[in-house]
């Protein structure tokens, strides 16, 4: 099954970079920025086997459990 909390990818292709972020099975994604460090608010989780596997552990989707969000940083 594997697991997927965070992924990222550094590049100049926005375009191929987005392809990326919709391919990708993890709860955060950063482009062009370091894995670590998230804002507060931001909802954070993994999907697979990653994190509790039932809700997101900050910010309001943390009641929306049943959802799976994904969370996209860009540095452009």
């Amino acid at each position: 099954m594997g697991y997927g909390l965070a992924a990222g990818v550094v590049t100049n292709d926005l375009r191929r970079a987005l392809t990326f972020v919709d391919r990708i099975e993890a709860g955060v994604v950063k482009i062009n920025e370091p894995t670590t460090g998230l804002a507060l608010q931001a909802p954070f989780g993994g999907f697979k086997q990653s994190s509790a596997n039932t809700f997101k552990e900050q910010g309001p989707a943390a009641l929306e459990f049943f959802t799976r969000t994904k969370t996209v940083y860009v540095t452009y």
